[in-house]
């Protein structure tokens, strides 16, 4: 386990700047996820925390110590990647024995680690099984027991779900959670999957073009998104966006050039440019004639209901916008039908206010 230190780190290809001078310290023993859209910087910058590519400037410090002169089998680096490259002609116990042999690990030691190794990911019963002979998440838990299995400093892991159906990778995030909250290894997760990351996570980190646009607890990124693109990425939002012609308690009215709009907000002055984000689940949706009396919102009409299981959306047009709503189904109320007229509505905490 280590504390992991990136400076400016920064990676260059022709004229394309890949990774731009990120800052990043993560403490020992935390599991953190690099989120972002394809393109972003996220493998890269794992690659060069693995050794497979060395940054054209900043460096990668372990427990304050830099290792950029450190080759790959040398940092106690653990990977698993999205192919996760299970020998074929090995057994289960030979695959995940493979890099204690590699190490000269004595033979007589090798034996109990494998098999510690193989109890925590809950596969010790299939020591003897090829990879043919496994399911997709038996695999995924195998090569997680081959990285674990030499006790590495930093646990890598790239995309390392995304092959599993969508049932058992739910599973997975959880077997996972639990087994690097016992293990304690300082680990680094690339998804682009926003619920995996919210799901695994004690630090989301966001990137974008290269950069870190923002990065806190998956609560603080979610609900305090710094701009637009974090807002819009990390789940769904309705962006109000224009500038402040008038205010009131827990109001601003926006001119956002096609109208003016009133909604329920606080935070701002007259003639200040702004935007604001609104989740969809807080979005309240009221049949006009049931529209609560004093509250500030959007007439629309509704476009569609659309039942989902546990929650219910409803996308409302405003006449110059739309605006989505994602209700408990289980909340005991009548859908409107489609094209209803109706009143949205959310509380002016809600409104997030966020950067350009």
């Amino acid at each position: 386990m280590a504390k992991v230190t990136l400076k400016g780190l920064t990676k260059i290809y022709g004229k394309n700047t890949v990774v731009d001078h990120i800052e990043l310290t993560v403490e020992n023993g935390t599991l953190v996820s690099i989120l972002g859209p394809s393109g972003c910087g996220k493998t890269t910058t794992l690659r060069m925390l693995a050794g497979f590519e060395l940054p054209d400037d900043g460096e990668v410090l372990f427990d304050d110590e830099p290792v950029g002169n450190v080759p790959v089998n040398k940092r106690g680096i653990g990977m698993v990647f999205q192919s996760y490259a299970l020998f074929p002609h090995m057994t289960v116990f030979q695959n995940v024995a493979y890099g204690l042999e590699q190490r000269k690990i004595p033979k007589q030691d090798i034996e109990p680690q494998v098999m510690e190794a193989l109890r925590t990911v809950h596969m010790a019963d299939f020591r003897d099984r090829k990879p043919s002979q496994l399911s997709g998440g038996q695999q995924q838990r195998v090569a997680l027991a081959r990285a674990l299995v030499i006790k590495p400093r930093v646990l890598l892991l790239d995309e390392s779900l995304s092959a599993l159906d969508k049932k058992l990778r739910v599973e997975m995030q959880t077997e996972l959670r639990r087994i690097l909250e016992e293990t304690h290894v300082t680990t680094f997760f690339v998804t682009h999957d926003q619920e995996e990351a919210m799901t695994l996570s004690d630090t989301i980190v966001v990137m974008h073009d290269g950069k870190i646009e923002q990065m806190g607890t998956p609560r603080e990124v979610y609900e305090k998104p710094k701009n637009r693109f974090v807002a819009d990425f990390l789940g769904k939002a309705n962006f109000f966006e224009g500038i402040v012609t008038e205010t009131g308690e827990g109001t601003v009215t926006i001119d956002t050039g096609n109208e003016k709009i009133t909604i329920p907000a606080d935070g701002a002055e007259a003639g200040e440019k702004v935007l604001y984000a609104v989740r969809p689940e807080k979005v309240k949706v009221f049949e006009k004639s049931e529209k609560p009396a004093g509250r500030t919102g959007i007439d629309g009409s509704a476009d569609r209901f659309v039942y989902k299981g546990n929650i219910t959306t409803c996308t409302v047009d405003s006449g110059s916008m739309s605006i989505l709503s994602e209700m408990n189904s289980g909340d005991e109320r009548k859908d409107a039908g489609r094209n209803a007229e109706v009143f949205v509505t959310w509380e002016p905490e809600d409104a997030i206010r966020l950067e350009e």
